[in-house]
């Protein structure tokens, strides 16, 4: 499952992340890069210089990027040396249902709601009664954030996502210094989300997000990005189907100066060009700033919508997630 290193030439058998080679359908009416048909569709496996087949668990690393930061999630010790916990049940802006637990332990219970066993960090959601110790909420979660942060490189995590309606999955970059909110006054906020996964909206869709004030509908503009060269506007958001998120995927993201790419098991499915490049207008394009990881399981709110009555350990499971920068 971890990352295979090999001193000596040879012909490798490699299996696909989830046994099998993973399909795709993409939305006929899409633009951009998400332009295709109904039709499955199955992506070629990249390959590593051209010759020996990448191990599709080892994840899609673009050419020319080396590994910076990784957590393989082999132990609970590490796992707090490399990230921070968020604690509170405030309904996080998007009127949510959980409780985040710090240090992903929810006290009264001792529930483990982050935690590391057998190679995977397990992020867990469970009912509980809502009383003072869950700030009154009916769910408990973890959220998760990298104590480093970086500008540019690419950026990966593989896992399986919980289908469960309620759930939210969420991989995602705030900036390290800049404010978290896209509409801040000062026209520098950024939020990248790599993976956003909600069952109750569309239960094959996986979502990529690029933040920023101008291109983003909820600062009340909506302008995209636009290619400086050729014209063409592409929107801040867009989707891949997948035929089942509940098995392992690799999700990653290709972040520079001059455009953002998104992945899922090497297939790219966003694209953003950056509309001024060599320039610094943060408000068109905020993210060539430093930022941190995110990881967290959210239940109900605005997109979440209404959990299963039987929501009640649902796990959103990751394998790895890796930095690689040039």
């Amino acid at each position: 499952m971890k990352r295979l290193f090999y001193t000596v030439l040879g012909v490798l058998t490699l299996a696909a992340c989830s046994g099998e080679d993973p399909v795709y359908w993409f939305d006929p009416a899409a633009t951009g890069t998400s332009a295709g048909s109904n039709i499955p569709y199955y992506p070629d496996k990249p390959s590593d210089k051209g010759d020996t087949p990448v191990d599709p668990s080892d994840g899609f690393t673009p050419a020319g990027y080396h590994l910076v930061w990784s957590d393989e999630f082999e132990s609970q010790v590490k796992l707090y040396s490399n990230w921070s916990f968020e604690q509170g049940g405030t309904g996080w802006g998007n009127n949510e249902l959980q409780y985040y637990c710090d240090g992903g332990i929810y006290e009264p219970t001792g529930q483990q709601t982050a935690s590391v066993s057998d190679g995977t960090l397990k992020i867990r959601a469970y009912k509980v009664t809502p009383s003072y110790a869950s700030d009154n909420c009916e769910y408990i979660s973890a959220r998760m954030n990298t104590k480093e942060g970086w500008v540019h490189g690419y950026i990966e995590m593989r896992a399986r996502l919980p289908k469960t309606m309620g759930c939210w999955s969420a991989f995602w970059m705030l900036p390290t210094d800049g404010p978290s909110y896209v509409r801040d006054e000062s026209r520098t906020g950024a939020e990248i989300d790599i993976m956003e996964y909600v069952p109750g909206d569309a239960p094959n869709n996986v979502y990529f997000s690029a933040h920023s004030y101008n291109a983003t509908g909820e600062a009340g503009r909506d302008t995209g990005y636009v290619d400086p060269v050729t014209g063409i506007k592409y929107s801040y958001s867009d989707h891949i189907r997948i035929s089942d998120p509940g098995e392992w995927h690799c999700y990653g993201m290709e972040w520079t100066h001059e455009y953002i790419r998104a992945y899922c098991d090497g297939v790219e499915y966003f694209y953003a060009p950056n509309p001024v490049p060599n320039t610094v207008d943060t408000a068109t394009w905020p993210f060539d700033q430093k930022m941190y990881i995110k990881l967290n399981l959210a239940i109900g709110g605005t997109w979440g919508g209404t959990p299963a009555p039987g929501l009640n350990g649902e796990t959103y499971e990751i394998d790895w997630v890796r930095v690689y920068q040039k």
